[in-house]
């Protein structure tokens, strides 16, 4: 059976998992992508890297979020939620990577991250943090138990 989750269950779920998706569109294309998050009850804070999710959010803000939670095949749950991206600087920016310490800027093999105080160079292969968070417009979840 098909049933709501209660505000309580979507953020204690929010509050639980470090794995999401989140979903962007943006000059006839729509992208949905694996993020680590950090929930705090308001926001969805994040940190990524350049590319072409941040170029699709620059041109538009409006994103999805969801997460899932499979128990066994006939038992799910899952979140989505529907928000503002928004790019984080100055003191705000600190606070957030405060809240995300223990996730990574995704890099490949041959990359590694860097900071913002860094210039990176034509050889070096250097990953700048891009962190953000995610104002949340409405949350919802839904459970499934055969």
């Amino acid at each position: 059976m098909l049933t709501e989750l209660s505000t309580e269950i979507i953020d204690h779920m929010l509050h639980n998992q470090y794995f999401g998706r989140i979903g962007c569109s943006a000059e006839n294309r729509i992208l949905i992508e694996p993020v680590m998050f950090f929930y705090d009850g308001l926001y969805i804070y994040g940190i990524t890297r350049a590319g072409t999710k941040i170029d699709m959010v620059r041109k538009n803000p409006n994103v999805a979020f969801e997460i899932d939670e499979m128990v066994n095949p006939g038992v799910w749950h899952s979140v989505l939620i529907e928000g503002e991206f928004e790019e984080l600087q100055g003191e705000v920016r600190d606070s957030a990577l405060y809240l995300l310490k223990n996730r990574k800027v995704p890099v490949f093999a041959n990359e590694k991250p860097g900071t913002l105080t860094q210039n990176p160079t034509e050889a070096e292969k250097t990953v700048h943090p891009i962190v953000y968070r995610i104002h949340i417009k409405s949350k919802a979840g839904r459970s499934l138990r055969l």
